[in-house]
């Protein structure tokens, strides 16, 4: 994994030729920063006491503090959508806040769940935006450990949208966090850009915040995910641009960091505080006039939208044929977390007494997802899968696997065309468990 351990660094210049310029950046520098101080006293309306509806630090009065929430702000956004979704809480509308991603939205490294930063930021939005102290508003929390962009799209359905109380059904605002989870993802971004573009897509038209989470090494993929919102228009704030440069001098890697890939409480309110403060500054803007275009060329692709997941509820499409086979348990013990559950629900689970009989799959389709636990326990086996008859990929678990749900690209199309897939325990694997966890096509 490349390390992205970058610092930017200070050139001197000689002092009989560029005194002038250092003094106009020290004076730009010292504009910033009260330009920082002036927004936040506007966006807190000059009282808002330190808490849910300040921020989350101690620290956030302090200049440094004040410049890091502004970087941050790696892209303000089109800001239509937010400030109509901000007056219909302010009116006292029923609204949902969603978050989707990987372990840091679950919550890992934080010392309880309410720390973390998406409970954070839920209550933070809440007391500043809905009414008689943001009754209206609600958080689903769809972040699972070790899942990348795919498998989020898989399970946007199920994860986030059949979990919306309001009227519509729908979440309002979304905040998407996989910049450090999607590195090597099969699908090469397209799966992020297809969730974007879904959500987007809402006939509620919700907001949209890319959320660039970053690992102690200052490792993240917002250089590579950063065209998809600029090509939506969409608000993005950066972790490794706004605190990254403090570790080391205003918290220690400790203090900030839980192990090599979470933040700790600390660094949950912080990146808590980072996305207040960037719709915070969103609010205090005029209105974009208009809406971004969602009519705009991709920047990696698109074609997983109309994904269709199907579990191992029996609850299928008429022009799906699912025989389950010996993979007719459901693994009970597959991942659970305390935003989500049972990740997955119902799965396609086999233990080692049932028969051996494969899975058949039978559908008309252009893309083939499938996600499946990923362990290191010695009782399960591994399985194969087969296109037509023809064997496309072996699975198998690995010592540095914990029981996470990996996703493989089994099928990659252009043509929608009729295929039966099989998924058999392999040679030697007879007596073994395996789980898929679920199975994703594109019509």
């Amino acid at each position: 994994m490349t390390n992205y351990n970058e610092r930017k660094t200070n050139i001197a210049q000689p002092r009989d030729t560029c005194t002038d310029e250092r003094e106009d950046a020290a004076m730009k520098k010292t504009r910033r920063r009260i330009v920082c101080l002036l927004l936040t006293f506007v966006i807190l309306g000059g009282s808002f006491a330190m808490g849910e509806t300040g921020f989350y630090s101690e620290q956030a009065n302090e200049a440094w503090y004040q410049e890091m929430l502004q970087n941050g702000i790696l892209a303000p956004g089109n800001n239509y959508r937010l400030k109509k979704l901000i007056q219909r809480a302010q009116d006292g509308e029923e609204i949902t806040v969603a978050a989707i991603g990987g372990s840091i939205t679950e919550g890992a490294g934080a010392k309880e769940y309410k720390e973390c930063y998406a409970a954070r930021f839920f209550r933070g939005f809440a007391a500043r935006y809905g009414k008689d102290g943001g009754r209206n508003v609600r958080l689903v929390n769809a972040g699972v450990g070790g899942t990348p962009s795919p498998f989020g799209l898989m399970r946007y359905q199920r994860d986030v949208v059949d979990r919306v109380q309001d009227p519509d059904g729908l979440p309002d605002l979304v905040v998407i966090e996989f910049s450090v989870n999607d590195w090597g993802e099969p699908t090469k971004h397209r799966a992020f850009e297809s969730l974007v573009k879904t959500i987007l897509q809402q006939p509620n038209e919700p907001a949209v915040i890319l959320l660039f989470a970053v690992f102690q090494n200052g490792f993240n993929l917002q250089g590579e995910l950063k065209s998809i919102g600029d090509a939506y228009g969409l608000m993005m704030v950066s972790i490794k641009d706004a605190a990254f440069p403090h570790v080391g001098k205003e918290w220690t890697a400790k203090e900030f960091f839980h192990d090599e890939y979470h933040p700790t409480s600390l660094g949950h309110g912080v990146m808590a505080d980072c996305l207040l403060y960037a719709v915070d500054a969103a609010a205090a803007r005029e209105t974009d006039a208009q809406d971004a275009s969602l009519d705009v060329s991709p920047a990696y692709g698109t074609d997983f939208m109309g994904l269709i997941t199907l579990y191992g509820s029996g609850d299928y499409p008429e022009n799906v044929t699912l025989d389950r086979g010996g993979f007719a348990r459901d693994d009970m013990s597959s991942y659970t977390n305390l935003p989500v559950g049972r990740v997955g629900g119902i799965n396609f689970s086999r233990d080692s007494a049932d028969p051996n009989a494969p899975l058949t799959f039978k559908a008309v389709f252009k893309k083939l997802l499938i996600a499946w636990r990923a362990t290191n326990d010695a009782r399960f086996g591994e399985a194969e899968i087969l296109v037509d008859g023809k064997v496309k990929r072996t699975l198998k678990g690995a010592a540095d696997k914990w029981g996470q749900s990996e996703v493989i690209l089994l099928w990659d199309s252009k043509d929608s065309l009729k295929h039966t897939v099989e998924i058999r325990m392999a040679e030697g694997s007879e007596t073994k468990r395996f789980t898929i966890t679920a199975i994703s096509y594109v019509p």
